[in-house]
């Protein structure tokens, strides 16, 4: 016993002897230890990237010369200067929608609803989410590089059932936007861009503040566009209303005129309107940063029980830049999808300031009459 005493004690020793020399015997690598610890204290980066697809459809046009465009497609009906350093080129195709953004006569986006299927290759007009995942992956999270500064922008759950993104390899995008009309949604329009149109419009929720935006051009005509944008949303609100066989709203001239004066009133009285965490959510978008204002519910009740415009609704938002796009937009969105293709007899008004647009729907006198009887 006393032997296995000794041999435990000595082998006991000998053990601690080899950990506490260790250290000196097998020195650690400095760097290894810095590598190690950083590996510890650092998570993993978010992956942020996206695969893009093949270049198919009207995709190739971006960033092409629009008088190559024009050789296959014609001249456009009408062109106008947007206020914001883009033309708006707006062309003539029966029971469709085509519509392209340039600058110095370089093409920055196509929007199309229509339905030749060969323009949007290798997608299609109603085709499914379910169909689209088939071809390509849709994709949350997006990084764009812009003049030495990156912006990451992120899909919302909405974005990516009814406005997903998908990016090509020229360095185009496509907006696909996807109705209500369904029990499952379908593709109705798609909106190819280049990206730094799509940085500037911000559909979708910016993580910084170093994204592009657009700035009014000084000798811009604001009588002139306002009028062209005014009739740019209606004319692509009744088509849509066309496509689901929902008769065309009324155009008002009296509410056309009502809402240039409620978007005069708010902007002369934002403070009586809204509360000042509102006020300051507005004039952080009016000071460039990437987003959209829409005025609530309550809000917009509240403006315009102000000029007592009876049996009226509306909807009020800034910045609008690009009419087309937010009309397309606003049909993706089920809220004011249900507003856009109502069935009942309703008068619609447009009012535009700048970027700045306020659209009013008025129920018939007969349905009010109709609805207070009960």
């Amino acid at each position: 016993m006393k032997k296995r005493g000794l041999l435990f004690a000595g082998i006991f020793f000998l053990f601690l002897v080899i950990l506490y020399m260790q250290p000196v015997w097998f020195p650690r690598n400095s760097t290894e230890d810095e590598t190690t610890e950083q590996a510890q204290n650092n998570p993993p980066a978010t992956n942020l990237s996206y695969e893009p697809i093949q270049t198919a459809g009207f995709a190739n046009w971006i960033g092409q010369d629009l008088n190559e465009f024009e050789e296959s497609y014609g001249q456009p009906e009408e062109s106008m200067r947007s206020g914001f350093s883009f033309t708006v080129n707006r062309y003539a195709v029966d029971g469709e929608f085509l519509e392209v953004n340039t600058e110095d006569h370089v093409i920055k986006s196509i929007k199309y609803l229509g339905g030749k299927d060969d323009e949007i290759e290798p997608f299609h007009f109603g085709m499914t989410m379910d169909e689209l995942a088939k071809i390509t992956m849709i994709y949350p999270n997006f990084t764009i590089e812009h003049q030495d500064a990156s912006v990451d922008f992120e899909l919302e759950e909405d974005d990516m059932n009814y406005r997903p993104l998908i990016a090509f390899d020229n360095g185009s995008f496509a907006i696909f936007f996807f109705d209500q009309t369904h029990n499952e949604s379908q593709l109705y329009a798609v909106d190819y861009l280049d990206s730094e149109t799509l940085l500037k419009l911000a559909p979708y929720t910016v993580a910084n503040d170093e994204a592009p935006y657009y700035e009014q051009e000084e000798d811009a005509d604001w009588e002139k566009i306002n009028q062209f944008k005014e009739q740019q949303t209606i004319d692509l609100i009744q088509l849509l209303r066309e496509k689901n066989e929902v008769p065309t709203f009324s155009i008002d001239t009296n509410l056309q005129i009502a809402g240039k004066q409620i978007l005069s009133s708010f902007d002369q009285n934002k403070e009586d309107i809204l509360t000042t965490e509102r006020l300051q959510a507005l004039q952080r978008i009016e000071q460039g940063h990437p987003g959209s204002f829409v005025l609530n519910d309550t809000e917009m009740t509240d403006l315009l029980e102000e000029l007592e415009v009876p049996s009226v609704s509306g909807h009020l938002e800034q910045p609008v830049y690009d009419p087309s796009f937010s009309v397309l937009s606003w049909y993706s969105t089920p809220v004011l999808y249900d507003q856009l293709i109502r069935s009942d007899e309703t008068s619609l008004g447009v009012a535009f300031s700048k970027e700045n647009v306020l659209v009013l729907w008025k129920e018939s006198e007969y349905q009010t009459e109709e609805s207070e009887s009960n």
